[in-house]
């Protein structure tokens, strides 16, 4: 990674690398979510309601919900999608990685690796959304 990423904090990053965050709210469709982040080229997104974020939603997940009356084997979770109008809020995930603005980029960079999350959402203290992190402009900007 070189020097100039290493040094930023997440606040000067998103500063610097503005990119939508994907939110939907509690009640969108199961293939509403998934043509949002297809439109935003992103993997990941955030269920937000009156401002905060309720829980986080990953492309990988959403698909696998998407195709699951094709797929030889369900879930509980998948089965009950296919008999009910699958939201955001029945499918999210309300335990979800996330970081501060305060935090230096490099730390954010592992937890995303660690957790799998291509588009980190950046909190502020009263936990509304600042922003976002994506991997994919951590990567490139390192390679420059």
């Amino acid at each position: 990674m070189t020097e100039c990423i290493i040094n930023l904090t997440v606040g000067q990053w998103i500063q610097q690398h503005q990119h939508g965050l994907v939110v939907v709210k509690p009640e969108t469709a199961l293939p509403d979510i998934v043509k949002a982040l297809l439109a935003s080229d992103s993997r990941d997104a955030y269920v937000v309601d009156k401002g905060r974020v309720l829980g986080h939603l990953g492309f990988n997940k959403l698909v696998s919900h998407l195709f699951s009356p094709e797929r030889p084997v369900h879930s509980h979770r998948q089965l009950f999608a296919q008999v009910t109008t699958a939201t955001a809020a029945e499918l999210m995930d309300p335990h979800f990685t996330y970081c501060r603005e305060d935090e230096p980029v490099n730390q954010v960079l592992h937890r995303q690796l660690q957790s799998d999350i291509t588009d980190l959402i950046v909190l502020a203290t009263d936990n509304t959304p600042l922003g976002v992190v994506r991997l994919t402009e951590l990567v490139r900007e390192s390679l420059q």
